[in-house]
């Protein structure tokens, strides 16, 4: 049994033995009031279809007639006058509780006051209460967990406040595993001088359910410091979930939207958060979508960022900590002065639409040389995703983590520093990515890996980078399987030495810099080495001195399909390294540009079947291949399956054509 549904679940079954009475009763009520399904009759069918509505598991015919006491809100309230009225006629809850019961399970806040409900439905004196204290009118302290293994009572909660607070402040060594379930169901709440939620303790977690049809919003002022010395409009020392499937609104005016010192989780509802620093901050994790589950369809995350990062996470001490997951649903992430995500030890996405938006995004631009080899300064990091990892004392030796891993999920990014850029290792096994980026499009400090080697697979991992400085980045780069396609301003791909400094200096591309006019095009030049083992990549270089692809150490190419379009098509370092090839088949293009990118090559396998067809620039290319493939340019193609908005077909057939003979243009390098 899911632990935020166990009150519901108990008012259910109360509800069905009282429900029971009034069917044996045989009452109704007049059609006035409590006719919920507007048969004409209020009787225990109304009630039954209002269980089923505040379960989350019904809807309404009419809505007005289930605000039985009219009170302006429809929760438990309504439900216990209804069936009170069926067997009695009685619409009045008694004040105080017959039977004594001031457990708390519902609270309905007002401008200058907050009325607190029993499970029954009957009104609590505050000062009676057994688990919730009240100050100043409308802050509300929860004291006691709702599920702790004798008590599951969750807290429903609704009204409008502009002054208030909720605040959860639970025993952590009376109840050291306990959670505390508050139910949304219509809250309207803010604070000008604190944190309008705040979770100062919590044993087990603390679940924030944003209940079927309601709309919630929570927002703090623009200047204040909270008990925890920070800022956040919904701020929690301890574990902190979102779940349900009605909409969360979250504004952080004064500096965080939503914040967790501990986990942080968001399993389902409509979360839209508006911060003027961070969105989403949890510092051992940030979670988005249960790995458990399947269908991800109601969980729909929006987060726009001022001057932090979108989604973030900052554990930098522990490495099993510090991560941003996710697993599923669709998150859309505007920051316009940080990074759409980071996480100090790692990223990992198996799942999701996932759409990211930094700075003033790729159209950001290159500068005005017009040959795509220099850049516009810019002070900050605004990358689309980003893993830091771990560094020594002084911050410039990396030491370990920092890695992403994608296994899966649909991933756009328009940014104006890197797309996608980890200090440790990158590891794209799945997913369809979109990458727009003013610099490189995805960049690794270390290790990147792209596929699954041997699985002879073009459509596992799909990458369409469709503007950026460089294409791929790393120190040591693996090609295994999927299609890329890349349109570059400087190299393609680039394999070399030492660490990415964009975004910790004014101006990343200056002179003698990482990635400036005089280096290699994005990284130092000591060492890397670039291994092409499987899958179908294009590479379109802008005209000038830009490589399609290079390594400062060795090219091996083992296996796959390469179209290679730069001033030298294939380069390696001058320091007695080569271009060794051994298997796989690679189509050469001297100076092709990177516009005009519309004539047809197609890829055609030992036996004559069709690989895929790739659009690029016209030329005289030559072909190389180790593995008996052939390639033709102006064929004639039909069917197969269009990827990279068009610029890649994998598979289908393929008629006529001319095709590209060995030797001509030089692949530049050594081989």
């Amino acid at each position: 049994m899911k632990k935020q549904n166990k009150r519901c679940t108990a008012l259910i079954a109360a509800a069905a033995i009282s429900i029971a009475a009034i069917a044996a009763a045989g009452q109704t009520l007049a059609a006035s009031s409590g006719d919920i399904n507007a048969d004409g009759t209020a009787n225990v069918l109304d009630a039954k279809a209002l269980a089923a509505y505040l379960t989350g598991d019904g809807t309404l015919n009419d809505p007005a007639a289930a605000d039985y006491n009219s009170d302006g809100v429809i929760n438990a309230v309504d439900l216990t006058l209804l069936k009170r009225g069926l067997i009695t006629g009685s619409t009045q809850p008694e004040n105080p509780p017959a039977a004594g019961d001031y457990y708390v399970s519902a609270i309905t806040y007002a401008a200058s006051s907050v009325t607190l409900y029993n499970d029954a439905g009957e009104i609590v004196d505050p000062a009676q209460a057994e688990n919730v204290t009240v100050e100043n009118g409308t802050y509300v302290t929860i004291t006691k967990p709702t599920t702790d293994g004798t008590v599951n009572h969750d807290i429903s909660v609704d009204g409008e406040c502009a002054n208030g607070q909720l605040k959860v402040s639970a025993d952590k060594t009376a109840y050291p595993d306990a959670e505390v379930v508050i139910n949304l169901r219509g809250l309207t709440l803010s604070n000008s001088s604190d944190s309008p939620v705040y979770v100062e303790s919590c044993g087990g977690e603390c679940i924030i359910s944003a209940k079927k049809d309601t709309v919630n919003t929570i927002s703090d002022g623009t200047s204040y410091t909270n008990a925890d010395g920070s800022a956040g409009a919904i701020y929690s020392c301890d574990d902190l979930k979102f779940k349900g499937k009605g909409t969360l609104n979250v504004s952080g005016n004064c500096a965080d939207g939503i914040v967790s010192k501990d986990d942080l989780k968001l399993w389902n509802g409509t979360v839209t958060v508006n911060a003027v620093d961070d969105g989403i901050r949890g510092k051992d994790s940030v979670r988005i979508g249960d790995p458990d589950d399947t269908d991800y369809s109601a969980l729909n995350v929006t987060v726009t960022s001022q001057n932090g990062d979108g989604i973030k996470s900052t554990n930098d001490s522990d490495t099993s900590k510090g991560f941003v997951r996710i697993s599923g649903g669709t998150v859309n992430i505007t920051a316009k002065g940080g990074d759409g995500i980071q996480a100090e030890q790692a990223v990992e996405i198996n799942g999701g639409d996932l759409t990211v938006y930094t700075y003033q995004g790729s159209a950001y631009g290159y500068g005005n040389s017009g040959d795509g080899n220099s850049k516009k300064n810019y002070d900050g990091s605004y990358k689309g995703i980003k893993a830091v990892g771990l560094y020594d004392e002084a911050g410039t030796t990396y030491q370990s983590m920092g890695n992403i891993t994608v296994t899966g999920g649909n991933i756009t990014v328009d940014s104006t520093d890197d797309g996608i850029h980890c200090g440790g290792d990158m590891t794209l096994t799945g997913g369809v990515f979109h990458v727009k980026s003013a610099d490189d499009g995805f960049h690794s400090d270390n290790k990147l890996t792209i596929g699954t080697e041997n699985s002879g697979k073009y459509d596992d991992v799909q990458i369409y980078v469709s503007y950026c400085y460089e294409g791929i980045e790393g120190v040591y780069i693996y090609q295994n399987s999927g299609t890329v396609y890349i349109i570059s301003g400087d190299d393609g791909y680039n394999a070399a030495g030492g660490a990415d400094g964009s975004g910790s200096t004014n101006d990343p591309w200056s002179q003698g810099g990482w990635g400036g006019p005089g280096g290699p095009g994005g990284m130092s030049s000591t060492f890397g080495e670039l291994n092409l083992r499987g899958g179908l990549v294009v590479v379109n270089s802008a005209s000038g001195d830009h490589d399609g692809i290079d390594s400062n150490g060795n090219v091996n190419i083992t296996g796959g399909y390469y179209f290679c379009n730069g001033q030298e098509p294939l380069d390696c370092g001058d320091g007695g390294y080569s271009i060794t090839q051994t298997g796989g088949t690679y189509v050469s293009l001297s100076r092709g540009g990177n516009t005009n990118l519309s004539t047809a090559y197609t890829f055609k396998d030992a036996s004559g079947n069709v690989v895929g067809t790739v659009y690029s620039a016209s030329g005289s290319p030559s072909v190389s291949s180790k593995d008996n493939s052939s390639a033709y340019s102006g064929a004639s193609v039909s069917g197969g399956t269009a990827i990279a908005s068009g610029k890649v077909i994998l598979g289908g057939s393929a008629s006529g054509g001319t095709q590209l003979s060995a030797g001509g243009t030089n692949p530049g390098g050594r081989q």
